[in-house]
């Protein structure tokens, strides 16, 4: 009986329905004017993930559900498939349910999007370069390759992360360790040999084999400030965008208002397509196309390479078809009011994904070692976005329902996007999103690759 409890309460699938019924009720919960809506699912979904992974951990070899934990610790909460397809079907979705008005938003906005795109990671860059000068590394057990990470995770970059492991690897170590003063060779010896046998004294220089274990430890070192900040990077965009507009009294109705009246002072011209049904056979063709174009990587010499990754390559694919509407006979227009619905779907299973996969390593970093880079990570990723919206919103004067959207794009930020839909109660946000989110996927790239030319 026991065991059948045991598999039951760690069933991924009853675990994700779990964590959305839950979510759903927190979103429901308001504080004056303000509720979580379908972000609540992150919450709730960190809850039950820092429950359920931390059972993971007592249980003993052997013992009841071991299997089960095993699982759990070796895979995740729930899979990482999930992860992706829920992301992919919410990106596809919204993307094609949005194009057909992204030619009006550029004629509107124009080269806004590129500034708000790259403006959020070039301050985060900063941030993060100040902080890690002044106050992580007085922590001897964060360097730059910790530092690296964080921005990375902060600005929910994989990319950048990407970016920031190739690049550790190709540093020449040896070189490094010769021209660095005593204090910061022990500290390298320290990742190559944690037992402290290794010194300034005793090591003159860097073998083969130590430069390896050291480009290992580097590795291992920006994957934990990505762990780390990830998540947190996540719930700062999520409370942000929702809480801006009532710290700075922007009222949505009003906005919604003024923004029909220039999208219709801008419409296009051209000729109307009708909707069709909606066709899985095409949204499984864009998504195709989506994910091609995503893996397309295209080299920047000295500083790496660049590709959207699947998620950035489905939305552009998805926003660009809806927007062309037909080639041929392919009709790329579909009913609004089924793609909203599955946009829905993607984006609830999403968000309660997001919290059960990644709700331990929150709570854990907030408690143990990783507390200095999960608060510069809030630091990092909050004084960007502010900036970014003040820029947009002050100077710009982008209203807050695209706007909403660019400054998740510029974070790299699909929970971001998902607050925006959800606070706003629209989908134009979207637009905003697919238009900066390119050019903030290559600044992160750009400025990882920077990081390590400057600070290492």
């Amino acid at each position: 009986m026991m065991k059948l409890v045991v598999s039951t309460l760690t069933n991924q699938f009853f675990l994700m329905f779990l964590a959305i019924a839950t979510g759903l009720l927190i979103g429901k919960i308001k504080i004056k004017s303000f509720s979580l809506g379908v972000s609540g699912g992150i919450f709730s979904g960190i809850i039950i993930g820092y429950i359920v992974t931390g059972w993971a951990h007592g249980v003993a070899e052997g013992g009841l559900g071991f299997s089960d934990a095993k699982r759990i610790l070796s895979t995740g909460v729930v899979a990482q498939a999930f992860f992706t397809f829920f992301l992919l079907l919410f990106l596809v979705s919204i993307g094609m349910k949005v194009g057909s008005s992204i030619g009006s938003i550029f004629k509107r906005y124009g080269m806004k999007f590129v500034v708000i795109g790259v403006s959020i990671p070039v301050v985060s860059m900063v941030v993060a370069c100040v902080m890690h000068v002044t106050v992580l590394s007085s922590n001897q057990s964060i360097t730059a390759h910790e530092t690296i990470g964080m921005f990375a995770g902060a600005m929910t970059s994989t990319p950048g992360y990407g970016t920031a492991l190739d690049a550790s690897r190709h540093l020449d170590y040896g070189k490094i360790y010769q021209e660095a003063p005593v204090e910061e060779k022990n500290n390298m010896l320290l990742k190559i040999d944690s037992s402290g046998a290794l010194t300034a004294d005793n090591t003159p220089g860097l073998n083969e084999e130590q430069i390896t274990a050291y480009k290992e430890a580097a590795s291992s070192a920006i994957s934990l400030g990505y762990t780390v900040a990830f998540p947190i990077g996540v719930l700062v965009i999520v409370v942000m965008i929702s809480l801006l507009p009532k710290v700075f009294g922007i009222d949505l109705e009003k906005e919604k208002e003024k923004y029909q009246l220039e999208l219709n002072a801008i419409s296009d011209s051209g000729k109307k397509i009708k909707e069709q049904p909606v066709s899985f056979m095409i949204l499984a063709l864009v998504t195709v196309i989506g994910i091609i174009v995503g893996n397309i990587t295209i080299p920047l010499g000295s500083f790496g390479s660049f590709s959207l990754g699947a998620a950035g390559g489905v939305l552009l694919a998805a926003l660009v078809l809806s927007y062309i509407g037909e080639i041929g006979p392919v009709n790329f227009r579909m009913d609004s009011k089924s793609l909203g619905l599955m946009y829905q779907m993607g984006l609830i299973f999403f968000m309660a994904v997001v919290g059960l996969r990644y709700g331990y390593d929150v709570v854990t970093s907030l408690m143990g070692s990783g507390l200095a880079l999960a608060v510069a990570a809030v630091f990092v990723e909050g004084i960007s976005v502010l900036v970014s919206f003040l820029i947009g919103h002050k100077i710009f004067k982008l209203n807050w329902l695209i706007l909403s959207g660019a400054i998740a794009g510029g974070c790299t930020s699909a929970p971001g996007l998902g607050a925006a839909i959800s606070s706003t109660d629209s989908e134009e946000p979207t637009a905003g999103y697919g238009a900066a989110q390119p050019f903030a996927i290559l600044a992160n790239v750009l400025l990882a690759t920077i990081f390590y030319n400057v600070m290492v």
